[in-house]
């Protein structure tokens, strides 16, 4: 094999994916490396940066073991978002990564609101008033770590560190510079109202451009610890749920990408920047700098799943046969209702606060009954995210389900009946290093544009799941009382 070919990683915080693909999207070899995540206090979560970069290493490495390094024209990278790196002037890390799931500077979000309004907020920077976005972990550490933060020179989400490894460049893509909560996503600029009300240097920021674009050749250090030729290209990149979006070939306005993993982000493409007026739905630039994204980060979804499995059925069983009886439960889990606010909810409505509820509970109700209930609460959340999506001016007209929660096809149907939308699945459900690879192949020359890579990278499953009038009709009874349950219940979460 002589190639081309392009490399794409998935950088999560449970692992890095790394996955090596042809010039026509054939995915010739992948390899995954897990890691650990820190739970130093309730609330808390960290990573030590250093384990990505380990990580990179040796998968890069795996899957450079099935061609010539020199074969391989590009790389790229598909980040998690919503975490920040303080680093010193040289891009060193001054203390482990606050992660997407850390949610200690809530006094930092709350004081900022005493400054800028939630309202004005989601206005200059397209995200809510919320503390898991990163801004807010830095000013924690600059309140609560200031010996640290007086030594820093650099503020990083993970994608511009791993990038910074890989090509020695300070820079970032707007979709990760948007999960800072510091991006003017109308401008695709730093919003200089935000960066001064949060008493921050714009110049720790890194420099900004798109996800297409190619900085240069890999450092030597790079090279030497993955096997890459010096002469590998490296392009910036974007955020993991912007590659996964794109590796499921969702890039034309109107297409909705469903990311059903531990959370269940829901991504739908806009050729404008838009605003919602509830705030449900942000906006972020997308991977492919030409389109925007309407976004809700994900309430937990298939972290409700595990849960359910692992306590209550073993966490070996499987899921196939956790959900079977469940099929046989009729629409509506005869009057079951759940809440999948396990960790806080996202819809119908931020709330961190909100926990999950089984309501209506009868004797005459069963495990399959519950399983019922828990898939249908994930698909009522979703119509709430695409409803504020339609409020906000856009046309939905088609879901693609990707990650793990993709595989099973009651879910998949469950969700088509509740949100009256189809439901198509990539033939590969695991799209974020697909994305990146994409990225990758745009960036280095071998696609001149997005929609041309997608097209080779990305093919579909042929059967697709189509809403069912008659089960539309009875959902439609069962999310009205999805959402009266929430709301009555709102008091009591709030106090």
């Amino acid at each position: 094999m002589t190639g081309p070919y392009v490399i794409g990683c998935d950088v999560g915080s449970q692992g890095t994916n790394t996955g090596l693909y042809s010039a026509d999207g054939t995915l010739v070899a992948s390899a995954y490396e897990g890691y650990d995540v820190l739970f130093p206090h309730p609330g808390w979560a960290e990573q030590d940066p250093s384990l990505w970069i380990k990580a990179l290493h040796s998968t890069i490495r795996q899957v450079l073991a099935h061609v010539p390094p020199e074969a391989v024209k590009a790389i790229s990278f598909g980040s998690q978002l919503d975490g920040m790196v303080v680093c010193d002037g040289k891009g060193a890390p001054l203390r482990n990564a606050l992660i997407w799931m850390d949610r200690r500077a809530e006094a930092q979000a709350a004081a900022f609101a005493q400054r800028v309004s939630r309202e004005a907020f989601y206005h200059h920077v397209g995200t809510n008033l919320d503390s898991s976005h990163a801004v807010f972990k830095a000013l924690w550490v600059r309140d609560e770590e200031p010996d640290a933060f007086a030594s820093a020179g650099r503020l990083m989400p993970p994608g511009s560190f791993v990038l910074q490894e890989a090509a020695g460049v300070a820079m970032v893509d707007f979709s990760n510079a948007s999960s800072l909560a510091l991006l003017d996503p109308t401008t695709r600029e730093w919003s200089g109202a935000i960066v001064e009300a949060a008493g921050l240097d714009i110049r720790m920021l890194p420099e900004l451009a798109p996800g297409t674009h190619g900085v240069g050749r890999v450092t030597a250090g790079f090279a030497s610890a993955t096997g890459l030729a010096r002469e590998t290209c490296v392009v910036v990149g974007c955020g993991d749920e912007m590659a996964a979006t794109l590796g499921a070939g969702v890039y034309a306005p109107g297409d909705v990408c469903d990311v059903v993993g531990t959370a269940e982000p829901v991504c739908a493409v806009s050729s404008t920047p838009r605003e919602d007026r509830t705030m449900l739905v942000e906006c972020h630039p997308h991977g492919d700098p030409d389109s925007w994204l309407l976004e809700n980060p994900g309430f937990v979804s298939g972290g409700n799943l595990r849960w359910w499995r692992d306590h209550f059925f073993g966490p070996d069983s499987e899921y196939d046969a956790i959900c079977a009886p469940a099929a046989d439960v009729a629409p509506g889990a005869e009057g079951l209702v759940f809440l999948p606010c396990m960790q806080g909810a996202m819809a119908p409505e931020w709330n961190g606060a909100a926990r999950g509820v089984f309501f209506g509970l009868s004797l005459a109700h069963t495990r399959a009954h519950m399983t019922r209930a828990l898939l249908e609460g994930s698909a009522f959340a979703l119509r709430d995210i695409l409803e504020a999506m339609q409020n906000a001016g856009l046309d939905v007209r088609r879901l693609t389900i990707v990650g793990g929660g993709a595989k099973g096809a009651l879910w998949r149907q469950i969700k088509a009946d509740v949100t009256g939308l189809p439901v198509r699945v990539p033939g590969n459900v695991e799209t974020t290093a697909t994305g990146a690879a994409i990225l990758a192949a745009v960036g280095s020359g071998l696609f001149p544009s997005v929609a041309a890579a997608v097209d080779a990278f990305v093919a579909y499953r042929p059967e697709e799941h189509t809403p069912d009038p008659e089960r539309r009709r009875f959902y439609d009874d069962a999310y009205r009382r999805y959402r009266e349950v929430y709301f009555a219940l709102k008091p009591v979460f709030d106090t």
